[in-house]
């Protein structure tokens, strides 16, 4: 049996809601609400709550560039799954001249997504 320690807050007074600040993205958090009259408690309310998608905080893994005559392949792993911060749904390819850096061109590679 592994124990959670799951930190408590009492609110007092008339206040109806709390911001729980410092979760991360992309993560289940199991909240827990228990009302109290200052002598007793009663049983508590669950509920569990999917944190939304972030910005990765890491970049695509293994590039690689496979050049031709005129072309070239460019092929990439995700990134670490600890960075995705939720499901990734493209990328974003910057290329230019070696020697002008003011050639870049962008292109966005969305992913293919299959509805079930």
């Amino acid at each position: 049996i592994t124990e959670i320690y799951m930190p408590s807050i009492t609110v007092t007074g008339t206040k109806l809601e709390y911001t729980v600040d410092g979760l991360s993205p992309y993560v289940n958090y199991t909240v827990e609400c228990t009302s109290s009259n200052g002598e007793d408690s009663c049983d508590s309310n669950m509920n569990t709550t999917r944190m939304p998608s972030a910005v990765p905080s890491g970049p695509p893994l293994n590039l690689t560039a496979e050049p031709s005559s005129v072309s070239a392949i460019l092929r990439w792993d995700p990134p670490a799954e600890k960075d995705q911060n939720g499901v990734i749904t493209g990328y974003l390819i910057k290329y230019q001249l070696s020697s002008d850096s003011s050639s870049q061109m962008n292109i966005t590679v969305a992913l293919e997504t299959e509805l079930l």
